[in-house]
C-alpha cells in the first residue's frame, strides 16, 4: 500500500483529536414533557392521580392541576383550595379526588366543586392532629385518611371512625396505606405491615425498618420498599415472601421518594431519574437520567408518569421507541443523515463529518470516526461497493475507503447529493453543480466519466437502462442515444423540486416533492396514485423515501409515514415525536429486516414495525355548560335555556393520552342541523338558539381511529310568552278585531283620498280652463285682429291672410290640448311656435325665437302638462320685451334631460324684472293683467301632489359683463312621463 492514504489517515486522526473533542452517545427512551408553558399549575410536581373518568390530576407548590390529555385546568385557592401546596391525590371508585394540602387540612373535588371542612358536613366532622400523608378505600367503597398517630376511616353510608389502635398496640409512625388484595386495608405501622378492615386486625407481619420519614416507605397491594439507612433499599413482595436488596451507589445516591405499583414494580425516585426494578424478571431501567423525580404513576392505558421537583409532568410515550443521541461539542447534538448497514453494525452520518459505527443489534458504539477534516459538513451517502469497500460522501465530496475506513483514493467532486448504482463499477452521482458518472476504483485522477446535466441536482435513479434526474424545476429522463426528455410537460407534479426516487415490486416508481406537494405513483409514463395530507401524510414536504417489503416510508419534515402497497387506498400508519421519534423532522429511513432506523435532526430512532402500534381507547366528557352567565352542567338532564338568553357554550374533553391531543370532534345539533361538522377544539358556542327542543351530539376521535360513546345533551329553548297556546289564541282573537278596524280605517282612508284626487284632478281642471281663458285673453285676440286690419289697411293681403291662418291654428291646438291632461313634447313645441309666429309678426319682426329640443328626448313619447311653458313666453313678452329699446329681442326656448328628469329653460334678453317693475305698464297690458304665472305654480303643486312629483321653477335674473340686467331665465324641471302617467 501507497504511504498517501496511511498519510491522509493520520492526518484525518490528528486534526480530529487536535480540534475536535469526544463524542458522546447517549440512548433515551422519549417522553412527552409537560410544563407551565403547556399550562401547569407549578414546575415542581408532588403527587399524582388519575380519576374514574381518565383525567390526569397533580398536586402542585402552586395549585393542582387536572389535564385530559390537551388543556390543563387548574385550581387555586380563589377556587376553594384550603392551601396551594398539595401534596397528596388520590382519586376514590365515586369520582372524588381527595386532596390533602401542605397546610392541616383535607379536601375533595367532586362534580364541579372543591368540598372543605368549611362547606362540607361530613369533612367538618374530621378532627385533625396533624397533616395527612396518604389515603387509601376498600372494597366496600370506604376512604382511609392516613396521619401519623391515629387513622380515619370515612364510610361509604357518610359515618366516621377513628382508628387509633391496631394489633393491641397504638397507631404510631404510620408511614404508608393501601388497600390489600382481599377487600380492605394495609398500613405500616411502627414497623409492622397490618391488614385490618374497620378497626379490626386481620393480619400483622414486622418488617425490619428503622425510619422517621414517609418518604423513606412505599407501599402496595403486594408490595413494601423502604430505606435502608441510606444504604439501599429493601423490596418485599407479599407474593414471594422474600426480602430484596438493592445497594445504592453512595458517591451518586440522593434519595427522594419510593413508588410501588402492584406486586411487580418498584421504583426509587431520585435526583437523577428514577430506577425501575421489575420484581417478576429481575431487570432494571432507568428513566430521565439528571432529573429529579418525586413520584411515578401508572394510569389505566399502562403508561407511566413521572412527576418531578422543578421539571414538571413526563409522560413516558413508549418502551418500544428508543433514540439515541450523539452529542458534539459537547453540548451541541448531532443531526442524523445517513444511515446504512455494514455487516453487524449500523453505520450513522452525521452533520459534523462525523461516521459512527453501532454494534447491531444491541447499538452499542464501536467507534466513531471523522470522515473529512473539514469544516463540519453533512454525510449523506453511506454506501458499499461489490469488492466490499466504502463508499461515502456528502457536502464534501465522496470518497472510497477499507472497512476500517482508510481511504482508498482521494476526495471525489464536491457538494454530492446521491448516489446510485448502474453496474457493479459505475456510479452516478448529482452534485450541487450538475449530475455526472465516474467508475471505481476513485484513483488519485479520477474525474467523471459522462456528464449528464449540467446546473443543481437533487436525486438520481437508475433502471433498465434509463436514468431519472430530479433537479429544482423537476424530473428528466435519459435513454441512452436518445434526446433527454422533460417528464413535467405530461405529468404536472413532475414540475416540482424532486426529493426523492424509489422503485416498488410492482415497477411503480414513487417520487417524493419538497414542494409542499406529496408524493406521487408513476408508472408507463403517467400518474396512477397521489398522497397528500389528505390522505393521511403527516405532511406534504417530503425528504426521503424507502421501499421495503411492499412498505414505503415516507420521511417528512413532521414525521414518519408509513405507507402499505399491497392494499387498497394505501392505508398510512403516521408516526411523530408524539409517539416517540426524537424528532419530527426525517432526513433519512433504513428498514432492516423489521426493525426501522430513522436519522433525525435529533439523533437516530428505532423501532420493531412488527409490534403493534400502542393504540388506546377512547373517553368523551362534557366539562362546562355556560348559559346566562351561570354554569349549568348540573342541569344537563333536563336543561331549559330562557328565551331571554339563548347564548350556549359548551366546554368538552376528549381523554386519549397517547394521542398527544390529536382529537377530532364531529357534532350536531339535531332539529338544528342534521349535518355532522368537525372541529379540533374543545369547546362550541350557540350565540342564539331559536325556541324550540334538540338534542345535542357529540363524539370524539382520537389519532387512532377510536370513537368515543356519543354524548348526548337534550337542550330545550323556551318559547317566548307570546308564542304561549293561550296568547297565541288570545292574539289570533285580537288580532281579527284589529284588522276589521284596520280594514275599515284603510277603506276609509281610501275613499278620502279618492275624494282628495277628484278635487285635485277638478281643480286641475279648472286651472287648466282658467289658463285656457288666460292664454286667449280678449286682449290677445284684440291684439291679433287690430293686426289684421292694419295688415288689411297696407294692401299686405298676403300677410293678413297667413296671420288669420295662424290664428285660427293656434286657437284650434289651445282648444284641442285643453282637453288633455297631457300633451306630447312634439305638440307642445308646435304650439309653442304657432304662437311665438304670431308675436313675432305682431312685434313687426322686432323679435326673434328659438326652440331647441335635445336628440335625448323622443318628441312623440315623452308627454307633460299642457299649457305649462307658454305664460313664461308671454311673460317674457311682456316684461323683458315690450320695454327693450336697443337692438332685436330674442327668446330661447330649449328641452333636455338631467338627472331622470325634463328640464325646460326659458331665456329672454329683454330689460330684466327690476327694471320692468320700475316701469309704467304700457296701455295694452293695464287693462287685461296676466294671470298666467301664478296658475302654471298652482298647477304645478297639483301636480307633484297627483303623481309624488318633484317638479318646480327657478327663476334668475341675468347680467352682462358690467353688471347691467341682460334679461331673464326661467328654468322649469318636470318629472319624465310615458304614456299616461299613474296616479299615486
Amino acid at each position: 500500500m501507497s504511504t498517501l492514504p496511511m498519510m491522509k489517515a493520520l492526518l484525518s486522526l490528528i486534526v480530529c483529536l487536535a480540534f475536535f473533542p469526544i463524542v458522546s452517545l447517549a440512548q433515551e427512551y422519549s417522553y412527552a414533557h409537560y410544563g407551565i408553558a403547556e399550562g401547569l399549575a407549578g414546575s415542581t410536581v408532588y403527587c399524582i392521580t388519575q380519576d374514574k373518568d381518565g383525567f390526569i390530576w397533580t398536586g402542585t407548590e402552586t395549585g393542582v392541576s387536572r389535564f385530559d390529555g390537551s388543556h390543563f385546568k387548574n385550581f387555586t385557592t380563589k377556587d376553594g383550595l384550603p392551601d396551594l401546596e398539595v401534596v397528596q391525590l388520590f382519586a376514590d371508585s365515586r369520582g372524588r379526588v381527595w386532596m390533602a394540602p401542605l397546610r392541616k387540612s383535607i379536601c375533595y373535588y367532586y362534580q364541579g366543586r372543591i368540598h372543605t371542612e368549611q362547606n362540607d358536613s361530613v369533612l367538618g366532622h374530621i378532627r385533625l392532629d396533624g397533616n395527612l400523608w396518604g389515603f387509601a378505600e376498600d372494597a366496600a367503597g370506604n376512604i382511609l385518611l392516613q396521619e401519623k398517630n391515629v387513622l380515619h376511616i370515612l364510610g361509604a353510608d357518610g359515618s366516621l371512625t377513628d382508628v387509633d389502635s391496631l394489633d393491641g398496640a397504638p397507631v404510631s409512625n404510620c408511614f404508608a396505606v393501601s388497600a390489600s388484595t382481599s377487600g380492605g386495608f394495609l398500613a405500616e405501622i411502627n414497623g409492622k405491615i397490618v391488614e385490618f378492615s374497620g378497626n379490626k386486625c386481620l393480619h400483622s407481619m414486622r418488617i425490619p425498618y428503622v425510619g422517621s420519614r414517609s418518604n423513606d416507605f412505599a407501599l402496595s397491594s403486594g408490595t413494601v420498599v423502604w430505606n435502608e439507612r441510606g444504604l439501599a433499599y429493601n423490596i418485599l413482595s407479599f407474593g414471594k415472601k422474600r426480602i430484596i436488596r438493592q445497594a445504592w451507589d453512595k458517591q451518586h445516591h440522593r434519595s427522594i421518594a419510593f413508588t410501588a405499583i402492584g406486586d411487580s414494580l418498584v421504583y426509587s425516585n431520585e435526583l437523577d431519574g428514577s430506577h425501575e426494578y421489575n420484581i417478576r424478571t429481575g431487570q432494571t431501567r432507568t428513566y430521565l437520567p439528571g432529573i429529579a423525580v418525586s413520584r411515578v404513576f401508572k394510569d389505566a392505558s399502562g403508561d407511566l408518569w413521572f412527576t418531578t421537583m422543578g421539571a414538571g409532568l413526563y409522560r413516558l410515550i413508549s418502551n418500544d421507541v428508543r433514540s439515541i443521541s450523539f452529542t458534539v461539542e459537547r453540548t451541541e447534538k448531532a443531526t442524523v443523515t445517513a444511515l446504512a448497514r455494514v455487516g453487524h453494525e449500523l453505520w450513522v452520518g452525521d452533520n459534523h463529518n462525523y461516521i459512527f459505527r453501532l454494534s447491531l443489534p444491541g447499538l452499542t458504539l464501536r467507534e466513531q470516526h471523522l470522515y473529512f477534516p473539514f469544516k463540519p459538513e453533512r454525510i449523506l451517502i453511506i454506501d458499499t461497493t461489490k469488492d466490499g469497500k466504502i463508499l461515502a460522501g456528502g457536502d464534501g465530496g465522496v470518497q472510497e475507503d477499507t472497512r476500517d475506513l482508510r481511504p482508498v483514493g482521494d476526495i471525489f467532486g464536491g457538494g454530492l447529493k446521491s448516489l446510485t448504482w448502474m453496474n457493479e463499477r459505475t456510479v452516478l452521482a448529482t452534485y450541487s453543480w450538475g449530475a455526472g458518472t465516474f467508475d471505481l476504483p476513485l484513483t488519485r485522477n479520477a474525474r467523471m466519466k459522462d456528464t449528464l446535466l449540467k446546473g443543481r441536482a437533487t436525486i438520481a435513479f437508475y433502471t433498465h437502462d434509463t436514468i431519472y434526474l430530479g433537479t429544482m424545476d423537476g424530473l428528466y429522463r435519459l435513454v441512452k442515444g436518445r434526446p433527454r426528455v422533460f417528464l413535467g410537460d405530461g405529468v404536472p407534479f413532475l414540475r416540482n423540486r424532486i426529493s426523492a426516487i424509489v422503485k416498488a415490486e410492482d415497477g411503480t416508481l414513487w417520487i417524493g416533492s419538497y414542494d409542499d406537494a406529496g408524493i406521487i405513483g408513476y408508472k408507463n409514463g403517467r400518474e396512477v396514485a397521489a398522497l397528500t395530507r389528505q390522505q393521511g401524510l403527516t405532511s406534504d414536504i417530503c425528504r426521503c423515501l424507502q421501499v421495503h417489503n411492499n412498505i414505503l416510508w415516507v420521511g417528512t419534515d413532521k414525521g414518519l409515514n408509513r405507507v402499505e402497497l399491497d392494499k387498497p387506498g394505501y392505508p398510512i400508519t403516521r408516526y411523530t415525536s408524539r409517539d416517540g421519534l426524537a424528532s419530527d423532522m426525517i432526513n433519512t429511513v433504513l428498514a432492516d429486516s423489521s426493525r426501522i432506523y430513522v436519522g433525525t435532526s435529533e439523533g437516530l430512532s428505532y423501532f420493531d414495525e412488527q409490534k403493534p402500534v400502542n393504540s388506546e381507547g377512547c373517553r368523551l366528557h362534557l366539562l362546562s355548560v355556560m348559559n346566562s352567565g351561570r354554569e349549568r352542567i348540573v342541569d344537563t338532564a333536563d336543561l331549559v335555556i330562557p328565551y331571554r338568553d339563548k347564548h350556549l357554550r359548551l366546554e368538552f374533553a376528549g381523554i386519549s393520552y397517547r394521542s398527544a391531543g390529536d382529537i377530532t370532534y364531529r357534532y350536531r345539533m339535531l332539529g338544528l342541523d342534521s349535518t355532522w361538522r368537525e372541529t379540533k377544539e374543545n369547546t362550541l358556542d350557540y350565540p342564539e338558539l331559536p325556541s324550540g327542543e334538540y338534542e345535542w351530539q357529540l363524539i370524539a376521535v382520537n389519532k387512532f381511529g377510536n370513537w368515543s360513546r356519543m354524548l348526548q345533551l337534550p337542550v330545550t329553548v323556551d318559547i317566548q310568552w307570546w308564542k304561549k297556546p293561550w296568547f297565541v289564541v288570545g292574539a289570533w282573537l285580537l288580532s281579527l278585531v284589529l284588522s276589521w278596524l284596520l280594514v275599515s280605517s284603510r277603506i276609509r282612508i281610501i275613499r278620502r283620498r279618492q275624494r282628495e284626487k277628484e278635487g285635485l284632478l277638478q281643480r286641475m281642471s279648472d286651472l287648466e280652463s282658467t289658463a285656457l281663458k288666460s292664454q286667449m285673453n280678449p286682449h290677445f285676440i284684440f291684439n291679433c285682429l287690430t293686426s289684421i286690419q292694419l295688415l288689411n289697411l297696407s294692401g299686405d293681403t298676403g300677410g293678413s291672410n297667413q296671420y288669420i291662418t295662424g290664428l285660427a291654428k293656434l286657437i284650434r291646438m289651445t282648444l284641442h290640448n285643453s282637453s288633455r291632461t297631457f300633451v306630447s313634447i312634439g305638440d307642445e313645441v308646435d304650439y309653442l311656435s304657432s304662437y311665438l309666429s304670431l308675436e313675432k309678426m305682431r312685434f313687426k319682426e322686432k323679435i326673434d325665437y328659438e326652440i331647441v329640443v335635445d336628440t335625448s328626448i323622443h318628441p312623440g313619447v315623452v308627454l307633460i302638462p299642457p299649457m305649462l311653458i307658454q305664460p313664461f313666453v308671454e311673460n317674457a313678452l311682456k316684461h323683458g320685451l315690450a320695454h327693450k329699446v336697443d337692438g332685436k329681442g330674442f327668446i330661447s326656448i330649449r328641452m333636455r334631460i338631467a338627472d331622470d328628469r325634463i328640464v325646460i329653460v326659458i331665456e329672454d334678453n329683454g330689460v330684466g324684472r327690476k327694471e320692468a317693475a320700475a316701469r309704467p305698464k304700457s296701455a295694452e297690458w293695464k287693462e287685461y293683467p296676466s294671470r298666467g304665472l301664478s296658475l302654471t305654480e298652482d298647477r304645478i303643486g297639483i301636480m307633484n301632489k297627483l303623481y309624488a312629483g318633484d317638479a318646480g321653477i327657478e327663476v334668475t335674473d341675468l347680467q352682462d359683463s358690467d353688471g347691467s340686467p341682460a334679461g331673464t331665465r326661467v328654468t322649469l324641471r318636470l318629472p319624465i312621463f310615458y304614456g299616461r302617467p299613474q296616479l299615486s
